[in-house]
Order: structure tokens, then sequence, then C-alpha cells
């Protein structure tokens, strides 16, 4: 029996997988500007051709290098392949995203894909860890990527670096590209609307230049449709306030991984008590080691420490 796949028939959940644009996204660029006009069913549900996921592709490119959707959603598909040959990108193959779209619809072996990854890091094939990480992108959600890969894939090649088995290169090399794949998941999924009152800032405090915990609650954010500011890490006190008030925030995430260079322990909680004594009636979480005085910051009812990104999932979750 022909597969969904094999058809040229897509849902629009398998539409947004591979050409990479958000299922909200797609209704709307339909709605407002009729970008593609997908067939419809006996049921009445859309159904994407392979040409509906070309044009979504490259509407997408000509969008992320700065066109607005309004002035080349009606463009003939081969005038938004001359525009992007023009900015100095070629148009990436639909039958390349299906093959792997092909490949990821394999129910994911956590564990083999983690041994396949460190077992690329040790061999420095960096384009392969880029092409697994690509693929888990495809079939796990945001929440998975973030509790069971990325967060036991870090810890795994931590420990790998402390015993001499990998390299603070390779563990850099790694870091870069997670971060890539991470701020494309983001990114891609930025123009999802949410009903949600929640209106979270994520950030780390200044001098604490660690990412990959914020990274990963913006993937927990964005798996549960909780509208969020990434505001990076090494954000200083005053500048946080300034966006909380301007953004009009009612919750902070802070990751807090190392006591910031020449600062101690009671500075950095210190810091924690002036953010939860300045968000009025919004809630302060944050995530990080055991310079976390939880005692100290019992007092403040809006303020909660969390000891790992399950337990802030389990948070998230409840919004």
């Amino acid at each position: 029996m022909e597969s969904e796949a094999t058809k040229g028939q897509y849902s629009i959940q398998l539409a947004s997988k591979i050409s990479g644009v958000g299922v909200h996204t797609i209704r709307a660029w339909e709605k407002r500007y009729q970008a593609v006009t997908p067939e419809r069913n006996s049921s009445g549900r859309r159904e994407y051709s392979d040409t509906d996921i070309e044009r979504l592709t490259l509407l997408s490119e000509l969008c992320t290098l700065g066109h607005s959707i309004g002035k080349i959603a009606g463009l003939p598909t081969p005038e938004l392949k001359v525009l992007l040959e023009k900015l100095g990108k070629q148009a990436e193959s639909v039958e390349m995203r299906r093959q792997d779209m092909d490949a990821a619809r394999t129910p994911v072996n956590i564990e083999e894909s983690l041994n396949n990854l460190l077992l690329a890091l040790n061999n420095y094939k960096l384009d392969i860890i880029s092409h697994e990480i690509n693929k888990l992108k495809l079939t796990l959600s945001p929440r998975q990527l973030a509790l069971d890969i990325i967060s036991p894939l870090l810890r795994q090649v931590g420990e790998s670096v402390m015993k001499g088995d990998f390299s603070i290169s390779q563990e850099h090399a790694l870091s870069a590209i997670l971060k890539f794949h991470m701020g494309h998941m983001l990114f891609r999924g930025s123009a999802i609307k949410s009903t949600k009152p929640q209106r979270i800032l994520i950030c780390t405090p200044e001098g604490d230049y660690h990412e990959f915990g914020i990274l990963q609650a913006a993937l927990l954010c964005s798996h549960y449709n909780l509208p969020f500011f990434y505001l990076g890490p090494n954000l200083p006190v005053e500048s946080l306030m300034d966006a909380y008030r301007s953004l009009e925030g009612n919750l902070i995430l802070m990751g807090s991984t190392i006591i910031p260079e020449n600062k101690s322990s009671d500075f950095i909680n210190g810091v924690f008590e002036t953010v939860a004594k300045s968000i009025g009636q919004g809630q302060l979480i944050i995530g990080g080691n055991s310079h976390i005085d939880k005692a100290r910051l019992s007092k403040y009812r809006q303020a909660k420490a969390v000891d790992s990104m399950r337990q802030l999932d389990e948070i998230l979750k409840s919004f």
C-alpha cells in the first residue's frame, strides 16, 4: 500500500516537518497571502503536494534572509528560486527533505542515537553529528530533544573530557553544532502565536556565559507553546528588569551554572533576591548548581529553585 509520502500527499503536520515552516505559520500564509493552495481530502483536511512543500521551503528561506512574506508570497516558484540564488543560496531539494523525513520516521532508539553521536565526535565527524541532529529534530519534539538527547549527551561528553577521553576542542565543536540546531528550532517556532497568559523571559545572570541550560528551557517553552523571550547569557540585573517591564513579563527563568569570576555565592544569591523583590506578582524560577541558597530564596513566595531540567519540565507542563 502506498504511503502518504510516496503519493506526495502530506498532512499539515508532515508539511511543516519537511518544509521547516510552523503549522500556524503555514495556515497564516495560506489565509492572508494564498502562498499555497492545498487540496482537501474527503474529510476536509488539507493535503499538501511536493510543489506546495517546495514553495513553503523557498518562502521560508527567503523570509529568513530578510524578504517580506507579503511581497513574495504571490511570486511563481521559478522566481523564488532565482531570488534565492541571487542571495547566494541554492534551493534545497524537496526530495532531499523527503529522504530525511523517511529516515526520520524510523522510531528513534535514544541509546543508539547517543552512541552514534559520541562515536562521530570521537572520530571528529562533525558533518555526521550535524546530520544526525537534524534528523532527530525532524523526529523528536523540542521537549524530547532537550531532555533525551541534549542533556545526556552534554553530560557524557563533559565526563569524557574530565577523564581525558575527549578534548576541549571536541567539546567546543559539539557545542557549536548543538547551539546552531537549537537556535534553528527556536527561530522556526518563533512565529507560533499563543493565547497562554505567561510571558517568559529567559537568561543567565551577568558573568555566567553558560547557555545550554537556558536554551533547553527555551525548547521546553516552545514545546508547550508558551510565549517566551530569549535574552541569552550574561545579562545584568538592571537590564533584565528593564526588559521585564518593557515586555510586560510575568515569569523569569534564570539559569545559573557558575559563580561569576571574582564573585561569591553571596553575590549571586543577592542577584536572585533583587530579582525576586522586583517582579511584583510575577514568578522567578532558577535552575542551576549547589551555590543556589534555597533557604534564602524561600523567603520569597514567587521564587523557586529547580534541580533538574525534568523538574522544570513538570512546572512548565502545568501552565
